[in-house]
């Protein structure tokens, strides 16, 4: 009793169709426990990173704000070169001011002293005082 090329074919057909059968219900199983138990993983985990995304967009965001609030606060602060300029100009101003009062004054004296309502003591007096004494 010898096989003949159809027995063999009828012989691997069935053992086709009963691997078939076994890796199709294997197959089943491994479809079954990817659906059930990794693909709710990777959504919990596709969840994760869209929340993720949405924080580094806010803190992009945030740090774009500070940024400009940065440039806003340079853009506008005072260096210690132009404050020092600023007052050395106010300093001027107020001696140029204080120099007007002075003469002033000394003219007030001199009007004064003429018209003999103080003597000469109390008008040397009056101008040996500060800011610009006079000698």
């Amino acid at each position: 009793m010898a096989l003949d090329d159809k027995d063999l074919q009828k012989i691997g057909e069935k053992i086709d169709e009963r691997l078939d059968q076994g890796f199709g219900r294997f197959r089943h199983e491994i479809v079954e426990v990817i659906e059930q138990n990794i693909n709710p993983q990777f959504d919990e985990l596709r969840a994760g990173v869209s929340d993720l995304k949405s924080d580094v967009s806010e803190l992009k965001s945030d740090v774009s704000e500070l940024k400009s609030d940065v440039n806003n606060i340079k853009a506008q602060m005072v260096t210690k070169d132009y404050l020092d300029d600023k007052l050395a100009d106010l300093r001027g101003d107020y001696v140029v001011l204080m120099r007007k009062e002075d003469k002033k004054l000394t003219k007030l004296v001199e009007i004064l002293t003429r018209r003999e309502l103080i003597d000469t003591a109390d008008a040397d007096e009056v101008l040996t005082l500060e800011p610009f004494r006079k000698v």
